[in-house]
């Protein structure tokens, strides 16, 4: 029986809205959206950031250095980095739906510490109904690794067999079956809900 629901943050309960962010929020034309995501958004840089291995001046200092025709852009971008998050919609009501039902609701995400800290705050709406997280950042090892999957289950006494875990990345839900959790592959909202209920049933 499913009584623990597992949720990855990024693109599942908050949108990682980086082109947006940079296209409208910073206003910055279409080539800089581009040079950005290529050099050390969705790059391995990225994923050190969210590991929190390293120190996060230094990395930044190191992206920074990936662009240098572009300083007082990628300046502005860490300074509004608040923005480049924001909860959907439908995050809040849905999981206050599952708690009513009874079931406990975790956190399982790669997200850098400095910036977590400050999006619970200010972006996640959904913050109060979480009965426990981890968080790549704090612990310095993340998703796929099994080790914060194991120290999720330890640190809050779950049963993998008792967890159904949701991310957009295969290779997370893949980490998570092998542990003995059930799995869904986020691809939007109602085929996630649909499949959870499948699940839950």
């Amino acid at each position: 029986m499913i009584r623990n629901i597992v949720f990855d943050i990024g693109n599942v309960l908050a949108a990682f809205r980086w082109e947006d962010y940079i296209r409208y929020d910073l206003g910055y034309p279409e080539e800089i959206v581009k040079t950005f995501g290529e050099r050390f958004i969705v790059h391995p840089l990225w994923d050190a950031f969210d590991l929190g291995v390293r120190d996060t001046e230094e990395l930044i200092a190191e992206m920074k250095a990936t662009v240098p025709e572009y300083p007082d852009e990628v300046n502005a971008f860490f300074d509004r980095i608040v923005d480049i998050v924001k909860s959907y919609p439908y995050s809040r009501p849905w999981l206050q739906e599952l708690k009513a039902r009874g079931y406990h609701i975790y956190l399982l995400s790669n997200y850098l510490r400095r910036t977590f800290r400050l999006h619970e705050k200010e972006r996640f709406d959904f913050m109060d109904l979480i009965d426990g997280k981890v968080v790549s950042g704090f612990e310095r090892i993340s998703k796929p690794d099994p080790k914060i999957y194991r120290l999720l289950m330890e640190r809050y006494d779950l049963k993998a067999e008792e967890c159904v875990f949701l991310d957009d990345r295969q290779i997370n839900i893949d980490a998570a079956v092998a542990l003995g959790m059930q799995g869904i592959l986020f691809t939007g909202y109602e085929n996630a809900r649909r499949q959870l209920e499948e699940v839950l049933r």
